[in-house]
């Protein structure tokens, strides 16, 4: 309209009030929103603080692409780990000595969900007092790492269907993994920019494949570029190492956390959030929660959720993720 010599005035006025609007109903569903500055970074130039890093290690479960011919509701999910080298190292030495004590050896990588239906090596010959013991060892191994849990479970059938396949909302990326990517980071940027100490974040994805990967870096750096509906370019720039990295799982590394961790969170999110997956009583302890909890306070995120928000806010409660700050 400005390059057409219009008059704006009244488009600009009615776009107020339709902000002002969403502003109120979104305040009204979700809780008390902050402004998009809230996010203050340390400096223009983060690496030149020499801050400490803190590490983001993002693990998948379930399938990210469209399965039009797979019958019935379908979901994806993202789970994550948050710790620092000190944590990390911690977590290689004591996964170790689990390997060592059950398998005789450290070159093994834990992987789920052959861990929880104790199949392959985790079957231990049927022997069920043996099983019981894995079990009780690996949850030890997330009692006692200290890390900070986040995820996203995306119900694929509906977002398909009323997000991707309209674009009724410009704010969300049309691809399943990318916006859980957006959603992930927007609640990690929260935790490392709101705690006492402060850290650069390194995020660091399992290895898909060389195409799969670029598509993620790819999104990676658009939110660096042009931020969310909700967290502004500069917080993502002013938080977060300016690229993300790539490894595969192997031997014992945190990666196997976010594996267990996305292998909950699907299985939560496929029982319409009405479940208690494995170990989901272990992560929900561990999962990051500032304040009230809403409006990417809350470190896991389901998406759509309309007509489940009260069974997950239920669900919420009862396990009751603390407050870190």
């Amino acid at each position: 309209m400005q390059r057409a010599g219009v008059d704006t005035d009244s488009c600009d006025e009615l776009l107020r009030d339709l902000t002002a609007t969403e502003l109120i109903e979104l305040q009204r569903g979700y809780g008390r929103l902050e402004p998009r500055a809230r996010y203050k970074g340390v400096a223009s130039q983060p690496l030149l603080t020499n801050l400490a890093v803190n590490h983001l290690y993002i693990d998948e479960g379930g399938k990210s692409n469209p399965e039009p011919l797979v019958p019935g509701p379908r979901y994806f999910s993202l789970g994550a780990v948050a710790l620092t080298d000190e944590a990390g190292a911690d977590y290689i030495r004591r996964a170790d000595e689990v390997k060592q004590e059950f398998f005789g050896t450290n070159d093994i990588t834990f992987h789920d969900p052959g861990m929880r239906r104790h199949e392959t090596i985790y079957k231990f010959h049927d022997d069920r007092a043996r099983q019981r013991e894995f079990d009780n060892a690996l949850r030890r191994l997330i009692e006692e790492t200290q890390f900070t849990a986040f995820g996203v479970g995306i119900r694929k059938t509906s977002f398909e269907s009323e997000y991707a396949d309209t674009g009724i909302d410009p704010y969300l990326p049309t691809d399943c993994y990318a916006l859980a990517i957006t959603m992930l980071l927007e609640r990690y940027v929260d935790f490392i920019a709101t705690g006492g100490t402060k850290h650069i974040g390194r995020v660091t994805f399992e290895s898909i494949g060389p195409r799969e990967d670029a598509q993620h870096q790819m999104q990676y750096a658009q939110l660096l570029l042009d931020g969310s509906q909700w967290v502004p370019n500069s917080a993502f720039q002013g938080w977060l190492e300016t690229g993300c990295r790539f490894m595969p799982k192997c031997g014992s590394h945190p990666l196997e956390l976010s594996d267990m961790l996305a292998r909950d969170i699907f299985e939560w999110v496929g029982s319409e959030c009405t479940g208690v997956p494995f170990r989901w009583g272990d992560f929900c302890a561990k999962v990051h929660c500032r304040g009230d909890g809403q409006m990417g306070k809350f470190g896991i995120k389901v998406f759509p959720d309309a007509d489940i928000r009260e069974l997950i806010e239920e669900h919420r409660r009862g396990f009751g993720a603390v407050d870190r700050n």
